[in-house]
């Protein structure tokens, strides 16, 4: 083999040495891209959770303080007067209507601290929606008394400060549907990152 041949050949040998060092490189680049790529992936979610959990307990105490003032303070007062006969001039069943409510409140709020997001809203929902109707039922009667006996100026707003009792217990309605909305879309996400790992998964895989 003479000299040209030698040296063109050996050209070949570290141009294609240079090609492949080139192509390691490159793969090493994108596999430390794919891997940076999955590490962001990866916090970006536990930082949507964070903050998804914060929402969850931020939303659970504030439902449970306003069960406390409405719902135990002022439902249990319109539930002892009921029993005792103390509160006489509340529509039949007032009471009772008000325990049932109170109940499947604090269950819900109960389930919401367990992270059973989609249940509590359930009870939380149904249960303020119960004390709505309730307390409104009472305010009702108040100004159907109003009109047909009346009043003396200083009870002349009387439905109003009834109103007050009652019917912030929206924010149980509202804070309840709103943590049951978030279960929800929890419970679909999973089903369908579970579906697609499912229809990826190699087949021996699945067999097994």
């Amino acid at each position: 083999m003479s000299k040209k041949s030698r040296l063109q050949k050996e050209k070949q040998r570290q141009d294609a040495l240079k090609k492949q060092a080139e192509l390691d490189e490159q793969e090493e680049r994108e596999a430390t891209k794919h891997r940076e790529s999955k590490a962001a992936k990866k916090m970006r979610r536990s930082a949507k959770r964070g903050y998804a959990n914060i929402f969850t307990i931020i939303a659970s105490v504030l439902m449970m303080c306003a069960f406390w003032y409405w719902g135990f303070y002022y439902g249990g007062m319109m539930i002892v007067g009921d029993i005792t006969g103390l509160a006489e001039n509340i529509p039949p069943h007032s009471g009772l209507l008000f325990l049932i409510a109170d109940l499947l409140m604090i269950t819900g709020i109960i389930m919401s601290f367990t992270k059973k997001y989609i249940m509590q809203g359930c009870f939380t929902v149904s249960g303020s929606l119960l004390f709505l109707y309730t307390g409104h039922r009472i305010v009702l009667d108040i100004r159907d008394r109003m009109k047909k006996y009346g009043v003396t100026p200083d009870l002349s707003d009387m439905d109003t400060q009834y109103e007050k009792y009652f019917y912030p217990i929206l924010i149980i309605t509202a804070l309840g549907a709103a943590v049951m909305i978030y279960g929800l879309v929890r419970h679909i996400s999973k089903k369908r990152t579970e579906k697609r790992l499912r229809d990826n998964a190699p087949v021996e895989s699945i067999v097994s």
